[in-house]
């Protein structure tokens, strides 16, 4: 058996090659070190052959430089299980000492490894993986992954969205709200992707995977942090406002938007890589298919949700499966 490891920033995702899915929220931004105990829980599995990792918490704030990162996971992973291969920009596996020589070449590439399990499956696609943090949207085109290998490039180029369902501050994506007159909202991270998506119905409490802006205020009283009175208070403040003034309506209102936003965005990225490639159907993976359904829908493009093919909690960790996956293939 092989074992997919995907660490990122805030959610290390562990799958195994016949699927089965553990996914721990973990922000290495707190503790770097939380890794050695959280891995420490898996290795000892019975059976397993070798272990592949793809990462992209080295761009967390805890490290000086992506470098560091890279070198800190690597170090981590290599204490706890005995023979690892990481996943490089060249979508190739190599063992901790090719890490040590070009560490740079191995970050930021859970996004590749998916869409190199992808493009054997769906030769001429739009690939969009949206979940808790970021957006990948990755053109393949005759089988190849048309997307440039850094995440600074990616940006620029719309392969990159730094938005997601749960993490991402309403304050990012709105400027304005409309409620019955337009309305600028606070820069403050006052509420987040997942109040908005609670409110709206598209997660539950238990899919709230993350910590809500407001958490320190909840201590021992997690349900009631994650309820959806509590996420529409935490919209409410958006407009400087509370859901005693504001009302529940309008909470709602803005929950809407905040998804109107999103779809909005990830359509002009759709629009850009369809021009280029002409790319007629969009393959998604991640929590956020649902938004990635109406952006395609908007645009009338065919949509396959990966979560009908491999399931729910697969489809959510996909990286971490893919690379599983392919390093099984490879041996």
């Amino acid at each position: 058996m092989f074992i997919g490891i995907d660490v990122g920033g805030a959610n290390t995702k562990i799958v195994t090659s016949d699927g089965v899915v553990y996914s721990v929220y973990a922000p290495l931004w707190k503790n770097k070190s939380i890794l050695y105990d959280l891995l420490s829980e898996y290795a000892a599995v019975s059976g397993l052959e070798a272990v592949g990792a793809v990462m992209t918490g080295e761009l967390c704030d805890c490290f000086v430089s992506r470098r560091e990162g890279v070198l800190h996971i690597k170090d981590a992973l290599s204490a706890v299980f005995k023979e690892v291969k990481f996943f490089n920009s060249y979508c190739t596996f190599k063992d901790s000492t090719e890490v040590d020589k070009a560490p740079l070449s191995f970050a930021s590439t859970n996004w590749l490894a998916s869409s190199m399990l992808i493009s054997g499956q769906y030769e001429d696609a739009i690939f969009v993986d949206l979940g808790s943090t970021t957006t990948d949207v990755i053109p393949i085109a005759g089988g190849t992954i048309k997307a440039r290998r850094t995440d600074l490039k990616r940006l620029k180029n719309g392969e990159l969205i730094y938005s997601g369902v749960q993490r991402t501050n309403v304050a990012s994506l709105l400027k304005r709200v409309e409620l019955g007159e337009e309305c600028r909202v606070a820069s403050e991270l006052f509420a987040i992707t997942a109040d908005a998506y609670l409110v709206l119905g598209y997660i539950t409490e238990e899919d709230y995977s993350c910590e809500s802006p407001d958490s320190y205020a909840f201590v021992d009283r997690e349900d009631a942090e994650k309820s959806r009175v509590s996420a529409m208070r935490r919209l409410a403040r958006v407009v400087c406002s509370d859901l005693e003034e504001l009302g529940e309506d309008n909470a709602v209102r803005i929950a809407a938007q905040v998804m109107r936003a999103q779809v909005d965005e990830l359509v002009v990225s759709l629009k850009r890589i369809n021009a280029k490639y002409r790319l007629e159907q969009v393959v998604s993976a991640g929590i956020g298919d649902f938004i990635v359904k109406e952006a395609a829908d908007s645009l009338n493009i065919p949509f396959i949700s990966l979560s009908a093919r491999y399931g729910k909690k697969i489809a959510a960790t996909f990286p971490a499966y893919a690379v599983a996956r392919l390093l099984a293939l490879k041996r």
